[in-house]
């Protein structure tokens, strides 16, 4: 990459053995992904838009472990299933692009842009699926810097620090709060809700159930 796309460094972490659990209170493992990044067009992420949200986002960077049939193997992505933590360093480009290798060249991260977690075992609606959403909202207070992109004309001497102890909302999922067990959890994530068939689809469905019946009765007729 030439030195003169580089912009500002942003270096985003938890802290050294932080409290990741599931659904059902197990500790977070190899399976799952950390990603930091915002959504496009102003598109604000609520529990009644979960469907538009895969659509919407943009990954500035993700932080997994490549092997997570072996958590012991000491190679993570910036997730370590073993000591439990996560960390990623990357550049905002003075394009306002990512120089990660896990972003899409052509996503924009503008100035003010509001940065989220999405931490997840599949971004699929399927069973088994979970996510939690937790962002840094404005506020004093903060051990480091605030979840907003800066000026992507920052120099490259510049640094960031997204950490996860400033954050303070939680769009689904749990943050800082205590499991159903009793223990203390910094994220915890919460099952997804398996999408309901569409309209579209129910009757396609109707059609070929009464398309079988008529079969049926037809190969009575015929054997009677």
């Amino acid at each position: 990459m030439p030195l003169s796309s580089k912009g500002s460094t942003i270096i985003w972490s938890s802290d050294f053995n932080d409290l990741f659990y599931d659904a059902g209170g197990q500790v977070l493992d190899g399976n799952f992904s950390f990603e930091i990044g915002s959504f496009a067009n102003g598109f604000v992420p609520t529990g009644s838009n979960i469907n538009d949200w895969a659509a919407n986002w943009k990954v500035f960077d993700r932080a997994f472990d490549p092997t997570p049939g072996d958590p012991g193997d000491g190679d993570p992505e910036g997730w370590n299933t073993v000591d439990q933590f996560y960390v990623g360093s990357v550049e905002h480009l003075i394009t306002g692009g990512s120089g990660s290798v896990d972003a899409n060249p052509a996503d924009i991260f503008a100035q003010g842009e509001v940065a989220y977690l999405w931490v997840y075992n599949t971004k699929n609606r399927e069973t088994g699926t979970e996510w939690a959403l937790v962002t840094d909202g404005p506020g004093l207070g903060d051990v480091a810097n605030d979840w907003v992109f800066p000026d992507p004309t920052e120099p490259s001497t510049t640094s960031y620090e997204w950490q996860l102890a400033d954050a303070d909302t939680a769009i689904y999922g749990g943050l800082n709060g205590t499991t159903g067990g009793g223990q203390p959890y910094t994220i915890q994530t919460s099952l997804v809700p398996v999408p309901e068939p569409g309209p579209a689809l129910l009757l396609g469905m109707a059609a070929l159930v009464g398309l079988m019946s008529r079969r049926r009765r037809g190969a009575a007729s015929t054997i009677g």
